[in-house]
């Protein structure tokens, strides 16, 4: 049984939670499936590259901060991990992985800045949208939730 969960590997990935500090978050809404879902800010972590280099990388890559657009304020205690379901194991590059480690910080964003979704040659988001901490819960994609959820009791953005 050891055996096996050694050969498990997760992925290392950098999930940003964007607040307005008035108890919003962002709500990024997924451009491809499931449709309607939203989740945070977040991708691979690169080699040579720390998991809070990654996390500004990605917001300028998903929603086009730089970081004079936002501070980040927080990070979580231990990273939390989740599984894909099996036809995402299946895509190139994802193979040798059964699901992602996060590593989840929280950002003010400075209410100024902007929003770019087009930034990057891959457009992850259709739209963004301030909402409630319950709003990101419910939209959120089911593999997803639990760790978003942990993540917001632990930046004490639920209860």
């Amino acid at each position: 049984m050891a055996d096996i969960a050694k050969e498990r590997k997760f992925r290392p990935n950098a999930a940003v939670i964007l607040t307005d500090g008035q108890g919003k978050v962002l709500l990024c809404y997924r451009s491809q499936r499931p449709a309607g879902t939203v989740q945070t800010v977040q991708g691979g972590i690169d080699e040579g590259e720390t998991a809070e280099e990654a996390a500004v990388r990605e917001l300028h890559e998903e929603v086009g901060l730089f970081p004079e657009d936002f501070e980040i304020i927080a990070a979580a205690k231990e990273p939390m991990r989740y599984e894909w379901p099996p036809e995402l194991r299946l895509k190139p590059g994802l193979e040798r992985y059964v699901g992602q480690e996060q590593f989840f910080f929280l950002a003010k964003v400075r209410p100024e800045a902007q929003f770019v979704l087009d930034s990057h040659h891959i457009q992850e988001f259709s739209e963004v949208a301030w909402g409630t901490p319950a709003k990101m819960l419910e939209l959120s994609w089911d593999m997803k939730r639990p760790n978003i959820e942990r993540a917001m009791r632990e930046f004490g953005l639920i209860t």
